[in-house]
């Protein structure tokens, strides 16, 4: 479907039928400025002959809206090439229109240079011999990446910081735009669309107009009128119907349909799966995710490109966005822990080394022990990595977050040995130790555990792992009071730190061992902090509970995201992590309040 409303029509020549009137030879200036007017009017044809591309009907038209609108919205389907159209745009652009500066951003630097890393594809790929002589030279940075091309430049760069606050530019590229605080687009990213890129060159020009009107030589009605050359690009999956992104969209889609007329206007593009060619859709993926059901959420949000309510999911979404910390406020996700604050960590090992298997995830929880609430500040989580790898990161938790409690998979308790031998832990004499403790018992039971296992706790010497057996019992007590502590905001969700410049002004300048985390900067370990909490709510969205022919609940992802085998498939281990280490908040506050019992006395015989 395509709307244009009439405030938006223009009558505009068609240059091609222009081009066939022209005879006879034309003088270098007329041929340029009419080259130059085909090759706009035909960005199909620009594209092939500059990069060996040929676009779809589809792309072409986005390019269009894209170049012709200040602001631009495309919510596409998995795998409709949202990345690919965006880098044929930043050069198209940039050809068009010397002296552009284009900033691609995303909510974290990877999601950024993941578009700038697609364009130097695009430009070293066969058939791009022309796109690349537009070209000059590159840089790339830990925090910036930067590419010169016809008198403008191209650059990717971390949200996070002041770089992003004094950084000019005149076409803004937001990637996975559902991802970006809200705060971050209103006060940082949208100022850059008012400020004209010019404006020096707009105060001398319109300081001569006024001495020529004051001088009677020109009217006011023939000053020189700017146009407004700024342009934002949204580019994003579906979203919830509660989040930022559906809000935009709302408000964007009313600014075409109204007969207000507004100094900017706006194109938006929504697109799924069935939009697409047939030769460019891989049927597989598609039949495979329409396994779960075509009116599952995640399908229609992921594939079909439509908004949800995310009220269909045990662990409701929306119950979740209200209990996660807003922007700008505390606590933030953390990269080190503050030193008086307390933590609980919970655990789920991946022993594979395929980049295939399960996480590799852990969970780190923030107490709050006056209000028996915990945040979730720290996550990890990889697949296919080395043991090695995941007890260096081990030793840096052990280091930096004051944890209370230790709780792990019964099935990779081995892990806490593997830490104790480590070379990392021996050198700082670390022995992490286990006391036992029977969780899910009920009633009398479970307070002689509480009170057996307070008597074992020893913080001092480390006594503070317990190993959990994920047995069905288990598995239903755990995810309902998940559920519960969700439903009642006794656990939230840490704010992003990139949203809070006190906080990442605090956290970039922390003196973190790089080679432990397995990260390049602190920037992008701050980043992927904030990713993983998102990553976490995601997870908990796709569990479905399903009850056996036995009785037996079972909490798991739908069989079509089991299914798959891809490197990059749904996972639940940041959902299981949360859960393990929600319920070793509350066997800590139980545990906690539990006295010592006075085991020093003597025992004295008496005769009867």
């Amino acid at each position: 479907m395509w709307y244009c409303p009439d405030k938006y029509k223009k009558d505009i020549p068609n240059i091609n039928e222009e081009l066939l009137k022209l005879k006879g030879d034309l003088l270098d200036k007329e041929a340029k400025i009419t080259l130059a007017k085909f090759l706009k009017s035909n960005l199909g044809f620009t594209t092939e002959l500059v990069s060996g591309i040929k676009l779809a009907p589809f792309q072409e038209i986005t390019l269009k809206g894209m170049m012709n609108r200040n602001f631009s919205m495309c919510v596409w389907g998995r795998g409709c090439g949202k990345t690919f159209i965006a880098s044929v745009f930043c050069f198209l652009q940039c050809i068009f229109e010397p002296g552009t500066k284009i900033l691609i951003a995303g909510p974290t630097f990877r999601t950024a240079r993941f578009i700038f890393e697609n364009l130097e594809k695009i430009v070293d790929s066969k058939g791009a011999e022309l796109l690349m002589q537009a070209f000059g030279a590159k840089s790339k940075r830990n925090d910036q990446f930067k590419w010169d091309i016809n008198g403008g430049t191209i650059t990717a760069i971390p949200l996070s910081g002041e770089k992003i606050r004094g950084f000019r530019a005149n076409i803004l590229v937001l990637d996975e735009y559902l991802l970006l605080p809200e705060d971050l687009i209103k006060t940082v990213l949208m100022p850059f669309l008012v400020a004209p890129q010019d404006m020096k060159e707009r105060i001398e020009i319109r300081e001569i107009e006024d001495k020529l009107i004051s001088e009677g030589k020109m009217k006011e009605g023939d000053r020189m009128v700017f146009e407004n050359d700024s342009k934002m690009i949204a580019l994003s999956s579906a979203s919830y119907t509660f989040e930022n992104l559906y809000k935009q969209y709302k408000e964007w889609t009313e600014n075409i349909y109204s007969s207000n007329t507004t100094d900017a206007d706006y194109f938006i593009s929504q697109m799924g799966y069935e939009a697409l060619p047939e030769h460019m859709i891989d049927t597989t993926i598609i039949e495979e995710a329409q396994n779960g059901g075509q009116s599952h959420s995640s399908f229609l949000r992921e594939y079909c490109a439509q908004f949800t309510d995310g009220s269909d999911s045990y662990f409701s979404a929306k119950k979740m966005y209200e209990c996660t910390v807003p922007d700008g406020e505390s606590p933030t996700t953390k990269i080190v822990g503050d030193k008086d604050k307390k933590y609980i960590l919970g655990i789920d090992p991946s022993f594979s080394n395929s980049p295939t298997s399960d996480y590799f995830a852990m969970s780190i929880l923030e107490l709050d022990e006056e209000n028996r609430q915990s945040t979730l500040v720290h996550s990890y989580a990889v697949a296919g990595g080395n043991l090695k790898d995941h007890i260096k990161y081990m030793y840096h938790i052990i280091k930096n977050f004051n944890l209370e409690m230790i709780c792990i998979d019964n099935a990779g308790y081995q892990f806490i040995d593997s830490c104790n031998e480590n070379g990392l832990f021996k050198n700082d004499k670390i022995e992490l130790k286990f006391f036992d403790f029977r969780s899910d018992l009920d009633g009398a039971d479970y307070d002689k555990e509480l009170v057996s296992a307070r008597r074992a706790y020893n913080k001092e010497n480390k006594v503070i792992c317990f190993k959990q057996v994920f047995a069905s019992e288990f598995l239903r007590k755990a995810n309902e009071h998940l559920q519960a502590a969700i439903d009642h905001k006794k656990i939230w969700f840490a704010s992003k730190t990139v949203a809070n410049p006190a906080a990442f002004n605090k956290y970039s300048s922390q003196r973190v061992t790089l080679k432990n985390i397995g990260e390049p900067s602190l920037i992008e370990f701050i980043e992927a902090q904030d990713a993983l909490v998102y990553q976490t709510k995601k997870q908990c969205t796709l569990v479905e509970v399903k009850t056996t022919a036995r009785g037996t609940q079972t909490f798991d992802l739908p069989q079509h995201l089991k299914r798959s085998t891809s490197a990059n498939r749904a996972r639940k281990d940041n959902y299981t992590t949360l859960m393990l280490a929600n319920w070793a908040a509350r066997c800590y506050f139980d545990m906690m309040s539990k006295p010592i019992e006075d085991n020093t006395g003597t025992f004295v015989p008496r005769m009867i």
